[in-house]
């Protein structure tokens, strides 16, 4: 079972005050105890624990007896225990009087999807002094030593002291002008405590009907789930296990529970007894382990093909030198031109050509190919030895784990929990950024978007007036957006070009030998009212010619292969 447990909003802030209410005042340990089955212990006085398995195939907060280790008689004392509002985040906050310099700790538990963590600050500047898993999440350094940075808040509509008639002004304004099949989408996207777990239930009729009295009905199991009203804790019956929540949903089978800690435990107690989905769990391991080693041999067997071609930067630099050689020869705008072979003046060699450059600016533009391939090629025995030291650990993980008893280890499962080809999660692990990252030679930083909405989110969210815009003209396409503040001058024209190379192979025209990117300022990009995503009009264009290099990507990816996927 993967996630059995969904944490939204609603779930967080029910069972920050479950907890609060039992736990304020109660002696604890001033730190977490964290185990390899990604779990974080927190010990309190009496024998008991609170614990969080953020597993992903477990997921449950509890309280339970104390391990065996933890302190008898623990010496700080929790102040309470609360969740930003519309957040998926729990903080307990403790005091710990025999601390040296400030007393104030923070147990932080962050619980957004395929990105749980737990981690303990001490002081007023928040410093991680313990954390489950050190990352980085985006700008967020989840690192021992560092400031912690909470995630980026929602900044949907329904956190604030808004009236009932004003929340219900903005709710029939904006989802009626959406069609209704398209309401639940909206108001996870538009208003707080909603997410994709409530969105069907609460909108219900309205996402069948324009019906004004569904939209209100609707509208009312929102402000219930704003305000927590009546709420009553269950467990919500679903395909693929129980789920504990705060209050029944419409359309969901559920059934009460005391409270939303005997919740939490039923449903592990019912996830333990079913040893035929954890079977199936064990296959579905062993599947991902197997496609892993597959996409390792593979990147292998790639590389070593890109290997017969070493040797193709000489010919490209041989182009370069054929035209600097007779550059009287090469008409004005030509796209191809044939010129005698310097190394055999008896026969002629044919070097195409970028009809909107002179000759020159060719000869250099091969030279430029020839530095870029190979650069790639030093890099290529690397990436070999790097791609079979991998396929070589999952082929010992593998045969550990289907030899009779045993299993994948550690390391495994945790590469499992994200998708094929990433390391460690970067981006943003808070809420999903909508741009892959990658870095010029120069140090720039690029962010290319991700999808037609992802280019709206990127250019008018993820980027500032000053840094430069750029887009595969006439051609579907990512957006690219290369940062660069400085309002007197252009970046510099080799990060300009990478940035556009870019542009080039996330574009419909990646397969062409030159293409056309557009770039300006991004003040200068302006979305239509009413455009569909990713149509913007762009004013003060300049336009670069590239070849959309394959290699460049590789090269500029900000971890190395595959980081930006």
């Amino acid at each position: 079972m993967s996630n059995p447990i969904r944490y939204d909003p609603v779930l967080v802030r029910a069972l920050a005050r479950e907890l609060d209410e039992r736990l304020r005042g109660r002696p604890a340990s001033p730190s977490l105890l964290f185990a390899p089955d990604l779990s974080a212990t927190l010990p309190l006085d009496r024998g008991e624990a609170l614990r969080w398995d953020l597993h992903p195939a477990r997921g449950w907060t509890r309280i339970v007896p104390a391990p065996d280790d933890a302190d008898d008689e623990p010496d700080a004392r929790i102040t309470g225990v609360s969740a930003p509002p519309d957040e998926r985040v729990l903080l307990v906050d403790l005091v710990d009087p025999s601390s040296f310099g400030s007393a104030r700790r923070r147990i932080v538990v962050e619980l957004h999807t395929n990105q749980w963590n737990a981690l303990v600050t001490a002081g007023d500047d928040e410093r991680i002094i313990a954390v489950l898993r050190g990352r980085d999440a985006g700008e967020r350094a989840l690192r021992i030593g560092a400031r912690y940075r909470s995630p980026p808040p929602s900044h949907r509509f329904g956190t604030g002291d808004e009236t009932r008639e004003d929340a219900w002004d903005a709710w029939r304004t904006l989802m009626g002008r959406v069609a209704p099949a398209d309401r639940p989408a909206a108001a996870v996207r538009n208003f707080a405590w909603i997410s994709t777990l409530t969105a069907g239930p609460t909108l219900d009729g309205a996402a069948r009907s324009s019906d004004e009295g569904e939209l209100e009905a609707a509208f009312a199991r929102w402000w219930a789930l704003r305000t927590g009203e009546a709420e009553s804790p269950v467990l919500l019956e679903r395909k693929r296990g129980v789920q504990p929540f705060p209050v029944a949903l419409p359309g969901i089978p559920s059934r009460p529970a005391p409270s939303l800690l005997a919740a939490m435990d039923a449903a592990a107690a019912e996830a333990a007894s079913e040893p035929a989905d954890e079977g199936r769990d064990a296959e579905k391991l062993l599947r991902g382990a197997r496609r892993r080693l597959a996409a390792a041999e593979g990147r292998v067997r790639s590389m070593y093909r890109q290997l017969e071609s070493v040797g193709e930067a000489d010919r490209m630099r041989r182009f370069g030198d054929t035209l600097l050689a007779h550059l009287h020869l090469v008409p004005p705008g030509a796209s191809v031109a044939r010129l005698p072979d310097l190394e055999d003046g008896q026969r002629e060699i044919e070097v195409e050509l970028d009809p909107t450059l002179r000759p020159h600016q060719n000869a250099e533009a091969w030279y430029e190919k020839a530095r870029r391939l190979a650069r790639a090629e030093e890099r290529i025995p690397d990436l070999i030895e790097a791609a079979e030291a991998e396929a070589a650990r999952w082929r010992e993980a593998l045969a550990g784990a289907e030899s009779e008893g045993g299993s994948l280890p550690e390391w495994a499962l945790r590469a499992l929990e994200r998708p094929s080809g990433r390391p460690a999660p970067k981006a943003d692990e808070g809420p999903r950024l909508p741009y892959k990252l990658f870095r010029t030679s120069g140090g720039i930083e690029v962010r290319v978007g991700r999808s037609a909405k992802d280019n709206d989110l990127l250019t008018f969210g993820h980027s500032a007036p000053g840094d430069v815009w750029m887009h595969a003209r006439s051609v579907p396409g990512s957006h690219v957006i290369l940062r660069w503040a400085d309002p007197a001058a252009s970046p510099p024209a080799r990060d300009l070009e990478e940035a556009a190379t870019l542009a080039a192979l996330y574009s419909k025209a990646r397969t062409s030998g030159m293409v056309a990117v557009d770039w300006t300022r991004r003040k200068h990009v302006r979305k239509p009212r009413g455009a569909p995503p990713g149509m913007v009009k762009i004013q003060q264009v300049r336009t670069v010619f590239v070849e959309p290099d394959p290699a460049v990507e590789e090269r500029l990816r900000e971890d190395g292969p595959h980081a930006a996927n």
